[in-house]
């Protein structure tokens, strides 16, 4: 849309010419008036396709004929929906079993334990573990009057650059008095085997929990009192990939909004279409088998706030949805595709809704025939199982009040104060190329968009004249007309900004016309006004 605002100009000249011309017996002070009229541009708007729908939403064909093809994600659902790792703390605590004291010698292995480890991972069976973000984290707390060397030591994990051993020191402390010592380790790229120490389980890992007395120090004579505990925690773990069996369950999606952006520019009005189509791709990356059943997609208009279920075969019974394939350094999806067209469904009704906001609601089957796979279910961190629509609605229709709008500042002479402008008429040039006639709406609104008053307009824009093709042949012009009062003019002066809509109607509301990516509709706005001369400009 191109609004060209031309500056209003009065011709002075003459005016100054009839007062040095008046007579010298005139007191200097008096000042002589004049009403004239003139004839100004105002305002200038150019409406096109590309007002009703944005550049990247529109396809031409050879003969210019305008489709719409919207092409987009619906859903993603990615990995947190298949498998969760929580934050997991163990805690091992060391104590005499008698009163004691007992004396150790420094250097003693004052703590080892070998512990199998099981992690609480829900309906998760994972046997391999490879992280892309996370921490191990060792706390101790001495009691024991030596400093203490711990130690966590996993055998079936490998760390990123080598080991699988971490570390910390605390210094001698009391039961009254401990000491505390933290020690993290990054496992971004650490390798877990979670077969356990037999290599016959899932979610289990060996690991050996050691402390010794400082091998430097004096030894440490111990009574029950002197505990020592050491924790091991694991925190925000994020697969890089996982493998085993993901369980047998059921995940629900949604009801989910989604912002589609169409029709963002249109403030009314409908339209009837004589076709659409719509191609569904859904996208399994998960190397598990799903069952997809979709309950309900809603196409939403927000601004007039109806609501149009799609309505195909699609929502009757699940999609059985194969899975990936393990290519080692990622998955291969597998795809499925259903076309929903206006011959199986009610895709230009959906689409008649003007929606701006799509709803849906799905629930997923995981791994519905059991563990089919053999405890080879996979996922990596970009697995996702994403839907992606492709949607093409040939811009061949019946419109009824299909209504755009402009919102323009004329520039006027003078200020709110001092203007000399008092009232007049304006004039609406419509050059109209659409295959539709046209209402014309002016208001003025303030900064917020709230009207202040409308501008009755009188007359309509006439319908581009249409060839045996259905195509417009010949573009019209028309000549419509607003009365502004002084009240009206005030309200401009007083910053109003004025609003031009345009409401696009088909002439024949039986037979659907195609747009093309020429037509447009250019509309000056010129003012014929009463102006003052040495008013109060």
């Amino acid at each position: 849309m191109e609004n060209d605002r031309a500056r209003l100009r009065v011709a002075f000249a003459l005016a100054t010419a009839l007062l040095a011309a008046a007579p010298g017996c005139r007191k200097v002070s008096e000042k002589p008036t004049w009403d004239i009229d003139l004839m100004a541009p105002l305002v200038r708007t150019t409406f096109t396709i590309r007002d009703l729908l944005a550049d990247s939403l529109i396809e031409t064909d050879a003969q210019g004929a305008v489709t719409l093809v919207y092409r987009g994600s619906l859903f993603e659902v990615d990995l947190d929906t298949v498998l969760t790792a929580p934050d997991t703390t163990f805690t091992y605590a060391y104590a005499l079993p008698f009163t004691g004291p007992l004396d150790f010698p420094a250097g003693v292995n004052f703590f080892n334990q070998v512990d199998v480890q099981e992690f609480d991972l829900d309906d998760l069976a994972l046997r391999d573990l490879v992280l892309r973000e996370g921490r191990l984290e060792l706390r101790m707390t001495n009691m024991v009057q030596s400093r203490i060397l711990g130690s966590i030591q996993i055998p079936a994990a490998q760390f990123a650059g080598g080991g699988s051993t971490l570390f910390t020191n605390a210094d001698a402390g009391t039961p009254s008095a401990p000491t505390v010592s933290v020690s993290s380790r990054d496992l971004a790229g650490a390798r877990f085997d979670l077969r356990g120490p037999q290599i016959n389980s899932v979610n289990t890992l060996e690991t050996i929990i050691g402390a010794q007395l400082d091998p430097a120090g004096q030894g440490a004579t111990v009574t029950d009192q002197d505990s020592l505990i050491i924790e091991a925690g694991y925190f925000g773990l994020v697969p890089e990939y996982a493998r085993g069996f993901f369980g047998q369950r059921e995940v629900s999606v949604g009801p989910t909004e989604e912002d589609l952006g169409l029709f963002d520019a249109l403030v009314g009005g409908t339209l009837d279409l004589d076709e659409a189509s719509l191609v569904l791709a859904v996208t399994n990356g998960f190397g598990v088998d799903l069952q997809l059943r979709m309950n309900e997609l809603l196409a939403i208009n927000t601004r007039t706030g109806s609501e149009v279920a799609l309505q195909h075969a699609l929502f009757n019974g699940p999609l059985n949805l194969t899975r990936a394939i393990d290519l080692g350094n990622g998955p291969q999806p597998t795809t499925v595709t259903r076309t929903i067209s206006s011959a199986n469904s009610n895709i230009t009704a959906f689409m008649e809704a003007l929606p701006d906001r799509a709803r849906y609601d799905l629930d997923l089957s995981l791994n519905p025939l059991g563990d089919i796979s053999n405890g080879n279910d996979f996922l990596y961190h970009s697995s996702e199982l994403k839907a992606d629509i492709d949607l093409e609605v040939p811009l061949r229709l019946i419109t009824n009040e299909l209504t755009l709008q402009s919102i323009s500042t004329p520039d006027l002479p003078g200020s709110a104060e001092g203007h000399a402008l008092r009232s007049g008429t304006l004039n609406l040039f419509a050059t109209n190329g659409f295959p539709m006639n046209a209402r014309v709406l002016l208001d003025l609104i303030d900064e917020g968009g709230a009207v202040l008053a409308g501008i009755p307009v009188e007359g309509t824009v006439s319908s581009g004249l249409l060839g045996a093709d259905g195509i417009v042949s010949q573009r019209t012009t028309s000549h419509l007309t607003a009365r502004l009062d002084e009240a009206l003019v005030d309200l401009l002066y007083s910053g109003a900004r004025l609003r031009t809509r345009v409401a696009f109607t088909t002439a024949d509301q039986s037979q659907h016309l195609r747009l093309l990516d020429r037509y447009a509709l250019d509309l000056q706005v010129t003012i014929e006004a009463s102006y003052m001369v040495n008013g109060d400009e």
